[in-house]
């Protein structure tokens, strides 16, 4: 057996000190913890950094475990898988709506395509698993901006995350602050040719029994297919579906109450302030 690389050693041993005991620390923090020299942690970090494995609260400027893990934690099989989960009710879906279903997940300023369902028609959109898009760009992408904090937002767009596509992609955060009001209204989010032209699709949240978001269900159809007339009634398809899968992953839907709804990650985004209150799902 060949030995281990003593620095991957050093760094994945980093990784174990994040939990839920002790989920942000400082650069100097684990450096006394484990053993090593500041200026060394830190080059560990930014390395995850640039990975999307750690990143920095907006708030404290700590370190914590980044959104990355997410998309490598679905090929870890459990009893709630949630592809497993998710691919009965997104073949339910794919026949009653004709279009292609899509499952997704955030990774830092993207979505990232995790699984899908083809359409059978043969007007269809493409989307290759692992494909990425930025936030303001995909009615999946515009579902985790809904339900982040405004302050991470303005973060994402400031670093550049945000991409122009097309004529219809919204880069004003004006524009953009105005469109998320209305996804936390209706439950789901509409992207009318953004990041395409002559595809439009809709999306709505997937919540965990933390009613933390975790995964978006989106619907994709080429406009022929999907005209304005549609919206509603593929919206309520979609975040009925949406509502289905969270359910199985014991997510507490409770019609005609307000529910709380956390970012991936996040629930600790306010510290010292308050947490949103979002509509029904």
């Amino acid at each position: 057996m060949q030995p281990p690389v003593k620095s991957l050693s050093s760094a994945l041993r980093l990784l174990s000190f994040f939990n839920s005991e002790r989920e942000e620390w400082k650069v100097t923090e684990l450096a006394e913890k484990a053993g090593l020299h500041k200026s060394q942690i830190s080059r560990i970090l930014r390395t995850f950094e640039a990975h999307g494995f750690i990143e920095r609260t907006p708030e404290s400027g700590e370190y914590r475990l980044g959104r990355a893990f997410r998309a490598y934690a679905v090929l870890v099989r459990s009893d709630e898988d949630l592809v497993k989960v998710s691919r009965p009710i997104m073949h339910e879906l794919n026949h009653q709506t004709q279009g292609t279903i899509l499952l997704k997940l955030r990774d830092r300023g993207e979505t990232v395509t995790i699984d899908k369902v083809e359409s059978g028609h043969f007007l269809r959109l493409g989307y290759p698993l692992g494909h990425r898009l930025p936030l303001n760009a995909s009615a999946s992408g515009k579902v985790f901006l809904a339900y982040m904090l405004w302050a991470e937002v303005k973060e994402l767009h400031t670093q550049g995350w945000f991409r122009k596509f097309t004529p219809n992609t919204k880069m004003d955060l004006t524009a953009i602050e105005k469109e998320l009001a209305a996804i936390r209204r209706r439950g789901f989010a509409v992207s009318n040719e953004e990041h395409l032209l002559g595809a439009r699709a809709v999306a709505a949240p997937i919540l965990n029994g933390d009613s933390v978001l975790m995964a978006t269900l989106g619907v994709g159809l080429p406009v022929t297919l999907f005209p304005r007339g549609r919206i509603a009634e593929l919206g309520a398809s979609v975040k009925n579906a949406a509502k289905k899968i969270s359910r199985r992953l014991g997510y507490k839907c409770i019609e005609h109450n307000r529910t709380e709804i956390r970012g991936l990650g996040l629930k600790e985004l306010a510290k010292g302030g308050q947490e949103k209150k979002y509509g029904r799902l």
